[in-house]
């Protein structure tokens, strides 16, 4: 990943980067379900993409990257329209009240991810044992942070997706990148509204804090309760 990283971090070694990340985590998913794993994420279902999610700037590349190549124009402009529409209520929020208000995600079309392909590791690595906890954390808003928000999750693929995450900041430090983290809309919006954050970024720059962000921990709608 740094090797890609570091011969130049345009925008298909940003989503090349992502797509590898996201076959990695799919991967073990798919080989823990083989083995008997009673894993309930499924097309359509899509209580998490109403969560509050962080993204690394390559990410947030990928994603612009995608939508600029990947999705009909007609498409990938309702979207770009969204995530502008999305920042300016998160803008106006909370972490706290962000995370309690259910805002859909821009790539959430139809009930399913536009931006499958290269969505965030904060996206790909996340899973359920259980749809019903899923639906609860979505219905019951008032309960994060509390058990009764929890969802049983795979202590195997929680540690994954946290091995992951530090091989990815280290890929980018070692790249001479910088590795924080923003909220998806604003820090798209961001890069959207002005071009030139990339290039910052892609010079060592921390596009969150010049955007007036900040570091933005993954989405922590419903805690895991691992198992085994």
């Amino acid at each position: 990943m740094a090797d890609v990283l570091r011969r130049g971090p345009d925008a298909e070694a940003c989503a090349a980067v992502c797509r590898h990340t996201v076959g990695v985590l799919g991967a073990e998913l798919d080989a823990r379900r083989a083995d008997g794993a009673r894993i309930a994420c499924v097309p359509g279902c899509a209580f998490c993409c109403h969560q509050r999610v962080g993204v690394y700037a390559h990410e947030a590349v990928a994603l612009l990257q995608h939508l600029r190549s990947c999705t009909p124009r007609t498409d990938a402009a309702v979207i770009e329209a969204r995530v502008v529409v999305n920042a300016r209520v998160v803008d106006g929020m909370t972490s706290e009240q962000h995370r309690a208000a259910n805002l859909p995600c821009a790539f959430l079309v139809d009930g399913r991810c536009a931006a499958y392909e290269v969505r965030p590791s904060a996206c790909a690595r996340y899973h359920s044992l259980s749809r019903a906890r899923c639906e609860h954390a979505f219905a019951h808003p008032e309960d994060i942070g509390t058990r009764r928000n929890s969802r049983p999750a795979l202590a195997e693929l929680q540690a994954l997706g946290a091995a992951v995450e530090t091989a990815t900041e280290a890929a980018l430090e070692d790249a001479g990148l910088s590795a924080t983290r923003g909220e998806l809309h604003q820090l798209l919006r961001d890069l959207l509204e002005d071009a030139a954050l990339i290039e910052r970024w892609r010079n060592g720059g921390d596009v969150a804090a010049v955007s007036g962000r900040g570091r933005c921990a993954p989405s922590a709608r419903s805690e895991a309760l691992t198992r085994s």
